[in-house]
């Protein structure tokens, strides 16, 4: 595998992770005009570092079955991040 093929996807994973922030902020801006993204990274710095480490996690996994893709790679950050955002405390049992 390429050093630049690499560097691309891990890119894409950060992105993936960045576009799934920015849509959770603009979903709070909604009710809240001055929230921004510093104040959510502010807020869950421990969170934001374990959503990151997910998608690396997931990224690794893709790497090693050979399944990494730039699609991929991006949705893995995105997904991570979506599903760091699930509160397990508020999830309701069947």
């Amino acid at each position: 595998m390429e050093l630049n093929f690499i560097l691309i996807t891990i890119g894409l994973m950060l992105l993936g992770n960045i576009t799934h922030i920015v849509k959770k902020v603009v979903e709070v801006r909604q009710t809240d005009g001055e929230f921004s993204i510093l104040k959510y990274l502010s807020m869950y710095p421990y969170k934001t570092f374990l959503i990151v480490m997910a998608g690396v996690g997931g990224y690794l996994g893709l790497l090693s079955a050979g399944e990494l893709t730039y699609v991929s790679a991006f949705m893995v950050g995105f997904v991570a991040n979506s599903l760091g955002g699930i509160d397990a405390s508020k999830a309701k049992v069947a």
